[in-house]
């Protein structure tokens, strides 16, 4: 299969969401070149930006012609890598990490965003940013929210590192619409499906603890009971009610 190149992240910082502090150096999207697109070294800012345009990442700097087109190849079965045993699982590293490397059977934290059409595409059926904190959980250890291809696709990522992951079948019950109240996350029992049952699932993921203990020491501090430390907030888990 082929790859689409990655950069290697530096640290993670935030502004209205993820940003990834690039080498200057590397800072050259290698995923678009692999799809011919040409980018300048320095890419310039324009001055008005569309709704689609990220000025994130390794998106920084391109047009929202070079973002549509990576968006299309991500989507193209021969870019990537398949996952062995995953039921089609593929997997597109956009920026290689250079933290730890978790295990099965290690917590780690994460910041993703599914749709259902396609990357960047169509309606969010889920996302974690909204709640001002990564996701957590055991890797090897699939949640609602993290069905097995999800946790699957995750293996081998280090901490700092950005993923596109391709799923069929991602949820078999599907995602209802989900809302935010003052008790939190909820999803009414005839909320509309955002994506069907048994639908390919666009994810993209960004693993912001994956063994340094920076989320763990923030969000789960010893001594805390799971409840409290469950109405903690760090979006980033650079500091204590890092919120946006």
């Amino acid at each position: 299969m082929e790859r689409v190149p990655f950069l290697r992240s530096k640290h993670l910082n935030s502004h209205f969401g993820i940003f990834m502090r690039l080498d200057n150096q590397r800072r050259l999207v290698l995923a678009a070149a692999a799809a011919g697109l040409s980018l300048p070294q320095q890419p310039a800012f324009a001055q008005e930006l569309s709704s689609k345009r990220v000025t994130w990442g390794p998106f920084k700097g391109m047009s929202d012609a070079e973002l549509a087109r990576l968006d299309e190849l991500s989507k193209a079965p021969n870019i990537g890598a398949m996952l062995t045993g995953s039921s089609g699982v593929r997997v597109i590293d956009l920026v290689l990490g250079d933290g730890p490397e978790p295990g099965a059977g290690q917590r780690v934290y994460a910041h993703y965003k599914i749709w259902a059409d396609g990357f960047r595409s169509g309606p969010v059926a889920d996302y974690s940013f909204q709640e001002n904190r990564p996701y957590s959980w055991v890797l090897g250890t699939p949640t609602d929210r993290i069905p097995n291809g999800i946790d699957a696709g995750i293996m081998g990522m280090r901490e700092g590192g950005w993923r596109r992951l391709v799923v069929p079948n991602a949820f078999d019950a599907g995602i209802r619409r989900i809302n935010y109240g003052p008790t939190g996350r909820y999803v009414g029992a005839k909320a509309p499906y955002v994506l069907r049952p048994g639908a390919t699932a666009f994810v993209d993921v960004i693993l912001v603890d994956g063994g340094s203990g920076r989320c763990d020491s923030i969000l789960r501090p010893a001594g805390m009971s799971e409840k409290d430390a469950n109405k903690r907030r760090s979006l980033l888990c650079e500091y204590a009610e890092q919120v946006y």
